[in-house]
């Protein structure tokens, strides 16, 4: 836990840091309510439920962070890799401890003032939510965070054969925004898109808990993809160790 508390203290020392990502929140989650009001003039449900969308969706995507990738391409770039695997822990849990550390002080950072700040302007299409499934949702949210650490993590792993892994992360983030319906909900994607796309993991990460949260009971197949989600993660757990130990043979002395 230390490396977890030390990780969350070196990120609010950087106070103007935090403040301007509190404001490119506030400022995007504003521009973005905005236009779904624009777009929905004339049908208050729908601009209710897109403002609950969007509130979520900003406060979600806090916990996804490409750090994971970084944190490792970082320590195979210096060489650090191969000392923090004669440490007394695990390589993945240390490494899991340090970007953990940093993503929960930006949530509690950037999260909290955020939070306050949208609950109280939107606080009418909040209110409907039901507390047990917000509860749900959020244990959905977290089954797609280890899904999404767990991926970037493979992406960082990337930094042993190419000398920049910034252009796959970029891709997958962007990838990820898209197919997910963080920005616009599966649900109005055209129809030749819709299937494709959910057969895709990425629902999970915004789509589904979101939609768990705000239609509760009228999520269909809740239990479901639950499962499928849980699948997802284990399919994870299994390629990161895989390229783990890929990892380990390149710092293996020949004939030492």
């Amino acid at each position: 836990m230390s490396y977890f508390s030390i990780s969350m203290k070196k990120m609010l020392h950087y106070r103007w840091h935090n403040l301007f990502c509190i404001m490119g929140s506030l400022v995007s989650a504003f521009s973005i309510v905005l236009m779904w009001w624009y777009i929905y003039l004339e049908d208050g449900e729908m601009q209710q439920y897109m403002t609950a969308y969007v509130v979520l969706s900003s406060l979600i995507s806090l916990l996804y962070s490409s750090r994971y990738a970084d944190c490792v391409a970082d320590k195979v770039y210096k060489g650090t890799f191969a000392v923090d695997l004669l440490r007394p822990v695990s390589f993945l849990r240390l490494h899991f401890m340090e970007a953990a550390g940093e993503t929960a002080a930006e949530v509690i950072v950037r999260g909290i003032p955020t939070g306050i700040v949208l609950f109280y302007f939107f606080r009418e299409q909040i209110r409907k939510i039901d507390v047990r499934y917000a509860l749900l949702g959020a244990a959905a949210v977290f089954l797609a965070f280890l899904f999404y650490m767990m991926v970037f993590t493979v992406i960082g792993f990337l930094a042993f054969r190419f000398y920049e892994i910034w252009p796959f992360g970029r891709l997958m983030n962007d990838t990820i925004r898209f197919f997910s319906g963080s920005f616009i909900p599966i649900a109005l994607f055209p129809a030749w898109m819709q299937m494709p796309v959910r057969l895709m993991p990425f629902q999970y990460l915004y789509s589904f808990p979101i939609e768990l949260i705000l239609k509760g009971s009228g999520c269909a197949d809740i239990g479901w993809n639950f499962a499928i989600l849980v699948v997802w993660d284990i399919g994870m757990a299994v390629v990161v160790a895989l390229v783990y130990r890929k990892a380990l043979l390149h710092c293996v002395v020949q004939g030492g």
